[in-house]
């Protein structure tokens, strides 16, 4: 049943062989298994990370939770886009925590009551954003080496405002993939800074940076997000390029 259904999904991309459709199908069941196991707060965020990168820009994505588990907010990354729905789009401060704030801003919900999901480790400029909108807490899955700002909370400036519970998603397997998008997404943008970090931000072997970088060579990632995969099938193929 999986195979037909991958079969029938990607007909359009023929690099894919049936030996690799087969490869996919057998690691399947154990990811929907990871996959099921996430929230719905970490699904919509990793769904919104997904279209970002479809659409050019950076793979972060984040919710809003209101306190009776109502996703009331939603944000994703639009910095390298000018024809998306974010209110931010195409600006520095089109970050995904940002556009989920201005969309928490119009609903009139109190922040103080909700939670902030987001794929990433909010940085500096999104940490402030948080704090000023006073959001009752926040967890990430995964940690930003380049710029991130959760280390903020335990600053003077940050506790005047009381307590911020800012809390990492233990999902390691989850927080590699994530990490192989952003490296690919990076290295996409040309932009030297990302491009000389990811050459030097891990000096030993790593295997989640040298993944983004060849994917990044060959351009394969890229293709699939041209043919609308589905996330979780997108986490399924990334899986399974990781773990062989």
């Amino acid at each position: 049943m999986v195979f037909l259904w991958v079969k029938d999904f990607y007909p359009q991309i023929s690099w894919i062989s049936q030996i690799e459709i087969c490869s996919i199908c057998e690691i399947f069941d154990s990811f929907v298994m990871l996959w099921q196991t996430l929230s719905l707060p970490w699904q919509t965020a990793v769904s919104l990370a997904w279209e970002s990168y479809c659409a050019g820009s950076l793979p972060i994505g984040a919710v809003i939770v209101a306190e009776d588990a109502r996703i009331v907010a939603q944000g994703r990354n639009s910095i390298h886009e000018t024809e998306s729905a974010s209110p931010l789009q195409g600006s520095r401060l089109a970050h995904a925590e940002m556009n989920a704030l201005v969309a928490l801003s119009r609903s009139g919900i109190a922040a103080e009551r909700c939670t902030l999901y987001s794929t990433m480790e909010p940085c500096v400029m999104c940490m402030g954003a948080i704090r000023m909108m006073r959001i009752g807490a926040v967890h990430f899955a995964g940690y930003d080496p380049f710029g991130g700002g959760a280390y903020l909370v335990g600053t003077p400036a940050y506790q005047t405002f009381g307590p911020l519970p800012v809390t990492p998603f233990e999902n390691e397997t989850l927080a590699d993939l994530l990490l192989v998008l952003m490296v690919e997404a990076m290295l996409r943008t040309g932009r030297s800074s990302w491009v000389d970090f990811v050459g030097t931000a891990v000096p030993q072997t790593n295997p989640i940076i040298e993944l983004g970088q060849q994917l990044f060579t060959t351009g394969e990632l890229w293709q699939l997000a041209q043919q609308t995969m589905l996330t979780e099938a997108m986490l399924t193929w990334l899986e399974k390029r990781l773990i062989c």
